[in-house]
């Protein structure tokens, strides 16, 4: 709230009062700022947005890692065709 009386105060044009959103109370517009939630409150009750409310995204590694060529002849490698006791 403004730290000065109501008769203090010197006419401003174009001044308005307005009502905090966060507690309710009335004062000048003059005295508000929007909050980072879009209320409007006086300068003493705003309060700055958390850097942990901010997410930066990115991107996961979709490439494998060790990528292995095909085989021409999968019947060389252990779990291709081929019988069990051959190997």
């Amino acid at each position: 709230m403004p730290k000065y009386r109501q008769s203090e105060r010197k006419y401003v044009a174009g001044d308005f009062k307005v009502i905090s959103d966060e507690s309710g109370l009335t004062g000048m517009n003059s005295d508000t700022r929007l909050d980072w939630k879009g209320y409007k409150v006086f300068d003493s009750e705003w309060e700055e947005k958390h850097p942990q409310l901010i997410i930066y995204p990115r991107q996961d590694k979709i490439a494998v890692n060790n990528p292995r060529p095909e085989s021409e002849n999968d019947a060389d490698l252990p779990w291709g065709e081929g019988n069990a006791e051959d190997l």
